[in-house]
């Protein structure tokens, strides 16, 4: 058994494993570069799509300043204007309209007028760098009258970081060489750029329309102003021991990763290095479960088969089927013999207990002396009869014929001397509680002969008195054919009664109700519905305080009587 289980476990790890190597070996490596490189794209992608804001923003915060915005306006007007207190009252509203665009608009940085000829700076929102030329910055790309200029070193004298900018002319009618200049925020660029994460030693590259790299993340190996012609695989290029990877704007510019060939490569072999480890981590696993499993499984195996031994009696129950392992068959053999002892046990205490349920129905039923009884009452209307006490002799008489039905021996009758005993039933406790109550009985013709336990529909009645029935009260007894089943309903309009007292009905546990009348009650009923029928007999109790009480019961159906499906019924 222990070989088996190494054998079995050693070939399920290590065919997977190898199939799983064979696999990995021809597809993995294309699966992985086509992630890699997806993701490299993806991250460009939202490289290029940020710096296209970036510019987006300044053209639109500069479209702002000039001619037709409320700004160009006033530095027309203060361009024109000789009054020196009126170009003092449109610097401050400049100055002020300025201040509102910067603050409204965190992304801008430094902004300015200035005159290309002179290089006059005018209306600077912070200090401005000495010696500003436009000329001398990075240009990234011109649009008529516009020119974006890439990451460069900022103007601004008060700080020391990379931002882009913009120059827009503004074609005043005078003044043809008066342009403004904006800037991004002194973090904008490293935050558009830092953000990026690849897993991989990555520096990235601006490439102007003219080709020639604009910025630079490595100034060693790709100095700005140098040619980088447009890549003819649209995944990636191989320069040098490098990969690049690009992403194009519609303007014309491009954005462009580089990464060295062996930081792109050690991505994959990580992988299958890291299933070589899983390889061998799986086989050692496999041995160490098969070890484990023997040891797990022997041992019980050894005390079930001595505990069995003890327990089982030499029996053999039909055919057995073997495993080919001996601790297991020796088991099974074993288990087989106890199984069938278990099974004859079971069956012995069922029949025990539908003859326990026998023997308390017959011992309720038993509890009246048949003889004596029928001897006192025959005695009793005999002398009633010969004192002219009618009324006594038919009470005593239909008495009489109540108790030599429910005490007559079988154990089921037709519906029809169900009905019969009924309504003798009837006449005496209208008698005895001395009020008229209408009982109206409805069953199809044909279903009289059918049999019911005996002594079915006295006690369900009787429970209908004891809820709340008074003078002029109604009760229906309600048989019918539903399928294979007999239905049988005794309601009653009375007083109902709450959920609690029907569960304590149907569980048979309401002593009272025992002691009252001639009948022995409902755990008679449930108790003959449960011997005769077990499980295919069922019970049920609907009820509502006030509004009366209805009792069903389906029961399997017996051998029906011929004649139209018609109904009879009885009044009381």
């Amino acid at each position: 058994m222990k070989r088996k289980l190494v054998h079995v476990l050693l070939l399920s790890t290590f065919i997977p494993l190898l199939l799983i190597g064979i696999i990995s070996y021809t597809s993995m490596h294309t699966i992985l570069e086509t992630k890699i490189t997806s993701g490299i794209h993806s991250n460009l992608k939202q490289v290029r799509v940020s710096l296209e804001n970036v510019l987006g923003n300044l053209n639109y915060a500069s479209q702002q300043l000039a001619f037709d915005g409320r700004v160009g306006k006033d530095i027309y007007a203060y361009m024109t204007n000789d009054h020196p207190y009126d170009r003092k009252i449109l610097a401050g509203e400049i100055e002020t309209e300025m201040n509102l665009l910067t603050s409204t608009n965190p992304n801008i940085g430094l902004m300015f007028y200035y005159n290309q000829g002179t290089n006059q700076i005018l209306f600077p929102n912070l200090l401005v760098r000495e010696g500003f030329d436009p000329a001398e910055l990075p240009v990234f790309t011109k649009l008529p009258g516009i020119s974006y200029y890439g990451p460069h070193q900022t103007v601004n004298a008060q700080f020391d970081r990379k931002v882009m900018s913009i120059t827009r002319k503004i074609d005043y009618p005078d003044l043809d060489q008066l342009y403004i200049y904006m800037e991004t925020d002194n973090r904008l660029v490293d935050t558009v750029f830092n953000k990026m994460q690849y897993g991989m030693g990555v520096y990235h590259l601006i490439v102007d329309t003219d080709n020639r790299i604009a910025y630079s993340e490595n100034p060693s190996s790709f100095p700005v102003g140098m040619r980088l012609a447009a890549q003819e695989d649209a995944n990636r290029s191989v320069y040098g021991t490098q990969y690049t990877f690009e992403e194009a704007s519609n303007q014309g510019w491009r954005v462009v990763a580089v990464i060295p060939i062996q930081s792109y490569k050690h991505e994959i072999f990580n992988w299958f290095l890291q299933f070589g480890l899983i390889a061998v981590l799986s086989l050692f696993v496999s041995i160490s479960f098969a070890w484990l499993i023997w040891r797990i499984v022997t041992r019980p195996l050894t005390s079930l088969n001595r505990g069995i031994r003890l327990m089982v009696q030499n029996q053999s129950q039909g055919e057995l089927q073997l495993t080919g392992i001996d601790e297991f068959d020796y088991s099974l053999r074993r288990f087989h013999e106890m199984k069938g002892t278990v099974i004859q046990l079971i069956e012995d205490i069922k029949e025990n207990e539908r003859n326990k349920s026998r023997l308390e129905v017959e011992k309720m039923i038993s509890q009246i002396n048949p003889h004596f009884v029928h001897n006192t009452l025959d005695t009793i209307r005999w002398q009633a009869r010969l004192n002219g006490q009618e009324d006594i002799d038919h009470l005593i008489s239909t008495l009489n014929r109540v108790l030599h039905y429910n005490l007559g021996k079988g154990e089921t009758a037709t519906i029809r001397e169900e009905l019969a005993a009924l309504k003798d039933y009837i006449t005496l406790q209208e008698i005895r509680y001395q009020f008229h109550f209408d009982i109206r009985i409805s069953v199809p013709q044909e279903q009289l002969e059918s049999r019911i336990p005996r002594f079915m529909l006295q006690p369900l009645v009787e429970n209908a008195l004891y809820h709340g029935i008074t003078d002029d009260g109604l009760i229906r007894v309600d048989i019918s054919q539903e399928a294979d089943r007999i239905r049988i309903e005794v309601s009653d309009n009375g007083m109902g009664m709450s959920p609690e007292e029907a569960d304590r009905l149907l569980q048979g546990d309401d002593p009272a109700h025992k002691r009252r009348g001639m009948g022995i009650g409902m755990p008679y009923v449930i108790r003959t519905l449960k011997y005769q029928y077990g499980e295919s007999a069922g019970i049920d109790i609907k009820s509502r305080s006030g509004e009366g009480t209805s009792i069903i019961i389906t029961i399997p159906s017996s051998t029906h009587g011929e004649g139209d499906l018609q109904h009879a019924r009885i009044d009381c």
